[in-house]
């Protein structure tokens, strides 16, 4: 038993996911993915040009988070704590950034998507815990109702995605030509 490893110990850890609330199990980020390994060890090698590479990417982040805070003040006529709450979240992987993420309260998928109390989704709702730990459900009555009535769908995100990851996929392109960024998961439209 002392060369084989426990299943615990074979096991990667899990990665963080996004405080975004809506999809449980699905993180909303950016992943930045190099090709070949090889090529990423010796990127990695030159400390000075990687720190370079994770102040773009947090003033990228920095710079997409004032936009997204402004488009919501500009956009949602009720902002309680949409805006204060969106932040900005960079994962690196042996110091080099790897993910980006954006953090924000509930409600701002809820104003995304056209959501709200009686106008549900599509899927069969989701579950959730409020702040005072009580488990909260999806109303059957409300489901397909999504984005009627007076719950119309605020476009506040992936807009600003959209304009900014060229930006981004210059910056990684600058940095290490067999790295690709993955923007599949960033979208909260992403059906």
């Amino acid at each position: 038993m002392g060369m084989m490893k426990r299943l615990s110990e074979q096991m990667r850890t899990p990665r963080k996911k996004s405080i975004l609330g809506a999809r449980e199990g699905l993180p909303f980020e950016i992943s930045l993915e190099s090709v070949s390994r090889t090529a990423q060890y010796e990127r990695r090698q030159d400390k000075e040009r990687v720190k370079q590479f994770n102040d773009d990417v947090k003033a990228w982040s920095i710079d997409v988070t004032r936009q997204l805070r402004s488009n919501v003040r500009m956009l949602v006529r009720q902002d309680e704590e949409l805006s204060a709450s969106i932040e900005p979240n960079i994962y690196r992987e042996k110091g080099e950034s790897s993910r980006i993420g954006f953090s924000f309260v509930r409600e701002g998928i809820y104003i995304h998507k056209g959501a709200g109390n009686g106008q549900g989704g599509f899927r069969g709702g989701s579950k959730w815990t409020d702040r005072h730990g009580k488990l909260k459900q999806t109303n059957p009555l409300s489901f397909f109702k999504m984005g009627t009535g007076n719950r119309l769908p605020i476009r506040w995100f992936d807009p600003v995605i959209d304009k900014n990851l060229p930006a981004l996929a210059d910056l990684v392109a600058e940095y290490a030509a067999d790295m690709q960024v993955d923007a599949t998961l960033i979208y909260i439209d992403r059906e």
